[in-house]
């Protein structure tokens, strides 16, 4: 506990929330805040559970005050650094969802997760630009852009943003969108860290019930054929078709006996046509993944019509907690020396600490601009590549930090300018400048200092 806070500061800030106060080392501080990735130590000299806005108004006033650093977690899902200090706002219970079928927006509270959203959606046939881990929060995925299963088609989640309310530096908060607070508004759809904490926010939806997609998974022995025919169909795929490819290392337990303890190829697809009926759907998206059948083999194939509230099974990815490394790059052009640097590092015939390693066909509307600017950093990339591992030790724990750094010096040369925030895990110094343009990563400065003149935020590196 910082030496300067009073047992009765500490008590009178308790009886100004709702939710609870937790010291290090109390009962209940250690479940408060676990989240999603283990690996990524907590020990915060206090957590607010919050339950309300209100809450959230009291911590960052008592933060302010007492100049504690002030880190925000709803899933734990970005939990990449440790946090050895400060003030920590859990915001997991507020996950209220409210649909209006008629605008065709929908409104979230700080700690809803996709899961939560996408059932309530589908009742009035609507769909979201959602994450690929249904678990992830669905306000932090935003805020860095939001790249999903279907973003070549729809674009960012950011990009659909309407309106937000934040806590702000002094404890206040501010309803922002176009026309109130614009340059906030700007920054927070993409900006990602360091301008408040998001209270609720009310994102446009797609009329959209039903798309066509799923996975294909092929055998250790067929990965790096697979990998190749992937690259050359991929390039020929209209924005109406998302895919991506990974190598997956899995466990002997916690998955489905056909993929327990196996290596593998995992094509994940989706074919996306707003008012296309069930049939035109199928037989549009078979047609374009039909080449790729032809490749190898095919050892499971789960591809099919697919309602929009499942899109979170098309990565099929974890549920936590887990010891999470991860890392990630945004690429240019790739081409077959890419793939082949890849297969060398973590292809089928090579002993690898990851459970996955995925090259994602970016593109389409990801590209575009929006139609109204913001802050996303990344929009020009052609592909990305996504490196995760579960840490084990004993097993991959010392692995990973020689395996790791290879692989992405091997593909150094494919990257492109920005990496994207939500990619980046927690940006080294280096990342950290790559996460925007020169240009927007000055006006996010600008915009920080505005809203949050005495950095209670965290932010940076």
């Amino acid at each position: 506990m910082p030496h300067q806070i009073t047992e009765a500061e500490l008590a009178a800030f308790r009886s100004e929330l709702d939710g609870p106060l937790f010291e290090r080392g109390d009962d209940g501080y250690q479940a408060e805040i676990d989240g999603f990735n283990s690996l990524s130590p907590m020990a915060p000299d206090l957590v607010v559970g919050a339950t309300g806005e209100a809450d959230i108004q009291a911590a960052v006033r008592f933060a302010a005050a007492h100049e504690l650093e002030v880190v925000v977690q709803a899933t734990g899902h970005g939990s990449y650094r440790g946090v050895d200090h400060g003030l920590l706002i859990r915001t997991h219970r507020l996950d209220s969802v409210s649909v209006d079928p008629d605008a065709r927006t929908f409104t979230i509270g700080a700690g809803a997760r996709w899961m939560g959203i996408l059932p309530q959606l589908a009742e009035h046939g609507l769909a979201a630009v959602t994450g690929s881990s249904p678990s992830v929060g669905a306000v932090g995925l935003t805020l860095g852009g939001g790249v999903g299963p279907l973003s070549r088609t729809l674009g960012w989640a950011a990009d659909r943003a309407v309106s937000y309310r934040v806590v702000i530096g002094d404890g206040s908060v501010v309803e922002v969108d176009a026309d109130h607070h614009p340059d906030l508004f700007w920054a927070l759809k993409g900006g990602k860290v360091g301008l408040g904490v998001v209270t609720e926010m009310t994102l446009g939806a797609v009329p959209l019930p039903q798309i066509f997609g799923g996975g294909l998974f092929f055998a250790q022995e067929h990965i790096d054929r697979v990998h190749h025919a992937w690259l050359d169909w991929a390039a020929t795929l209209p924005e109406s078709a998302n895919t991506s490819i990974a190598i997956l290392r899995l466990p002997p337990e916690g998955v489905p006996e056909p993929l327990a303890g196996r290596t593998l190829a995992h094509v994940r697809f989706a074919y996306v046509e707003e008012g296309a009926d069930a049939a035109e759907l199928e037989s549009r998206g078979a047609e374009l993944l039909a080449p790729l059948l032809e490749a190898a083999p095919v050892y499971l194939d789960f591809c099919g019509l697919l309602p929009t509230s499942e899109v979170g099974t098309i990565h099929a990815e974890p549920f936590g907690p887990l010891p999470i490394w991860e890392r990630g790059e945004f690429l240019d052009e790739i081409d077959h020396d890419y793939v082949q640097a890849v297969l060398d590092q973590a292809g089928g015939s090579v002993e690898s600490p990851f459970a996955t390693v995925e090259t994602r066909l970016l593109g389409g509307a990801i590209a575009r601009d929006a139609a109204l600017p913001n802050a996303i950093g990344g929009r020009g990339a052609k592909y990305s590549l996504l490196v995760i591992a579960a840490v084990i030790p004993g097993l991959n724990d010392e692995a990973l930090p020689v395996a790791g750094p290879a692989l992405f010096d091997a593909v150094a040369g494919y990257s492109h300018d920005e990496i994207n925030y939500n990619w980046a895990g927690h940006p080294t110094p280096a990342a950290f400048k790559r996460l925007w343009p020169a240009e927007t990563a000055a006006k996010l400065a600008e915009v920080r200092k505005r809203y949050d003149p005495a950095g209670t935020f965290a932010y940076g590196h």
